[in-house]
């Protein structure tokens, strides 16, 4: 497998589980049924904070992989070293979150970059909601997507176009997607939603791990 079309196919798959998570678009569902938001309102103000989300971690990730950049003299120890061990450890670190919430009876604490927002139906400025879900947005880069970026800078300035060309488009698109099935599905399969979340945060780590292992041992 050749080295872009690996970074490609490694977006992708972290960006459309990053997507679907539900910690990353039901509370916009659940926010504009809220305020009464109608349901193009709803997607065009998801697309509005799942860019501040994407532009948050492409700041990081472009940073990130500027450094795997400057390590370029030592390609090896980066592609074959550097980038599997942090792919592989962000990896274990997701897959021991499911475990991790259910040894933890009563813990309510969600993704940590997933916004959670309870409101309830009010008079207020809808400008001010809608920047308020914005910074949160801006405020919980997805750090999956940081550290693939590693592996991608090693490339040079190459890798680190194609995800950042990658992961945006199919991060929004995916979330605008998901929030249009959720204005309808969402409470018929409200009872699932834990289990979907932690699901997703398994396979994330599953990806990772794999995607580990293939920068490992497959020679880019």
């Amino acid at each position: 497998m050749s080295a872009p079309l690996q970074i490609v196919l490694g977006t992708l798959a972290l960006s459309l589980i990053h997507a679907l998570i539900p910690g990353h678009w039901l509370p916009l569902v659940t926010v504009g049924k809220a305020e009464g938001w109608s349901r193009q309102e709803t997607l065009w103000i998801t697309a509005l904070t799942g860019s501040a989300h994407t532009v948050s971690t492409l700041l990081i990730g472009v940073a990130v992989g500027l450094l795997g950049y400057q390590f370029a003299y030592n390609y090896e120890i980066v592609t074959h070293l550097v980038a599997p061990a942090a792919l592989i450890g962000l990896g274990l670190v997701y897959l021991s979150k499911p475990l991790r919430q259910r040894l933890s009876l009563g813990c309510s604490q969600g993704d940590s970059h997933s916004v959670e927002v309870t409101v309830s139906r009010s008079g207020r400025n809808k400008a001010t909601t809608v920047m308020a879900l914005a910074v949160a947005m801006f405020f919980s880069p997805c750090l999956e997507i940081s550290a693939f970026y590693l592996s991608a800078g090693a490339l040079g300035w190459l890798g680190i176009a194609l995800v950042s060309g990658v992961y945006p488009v199919v991060t929004v698109l995916g979330m605008v997607l998901v929030v249009n099935w959720g204005w309808q599905s969402a409470k018929p399969f409200s009872a699932a939603i834990s289990t979907w979340n932690l699901s997703g945060y398994a396979l994330t780590g599953l990806i990772l791990i794999v995607l580990g292992f293939l920068t490992l041992f497959i020679d880019m």
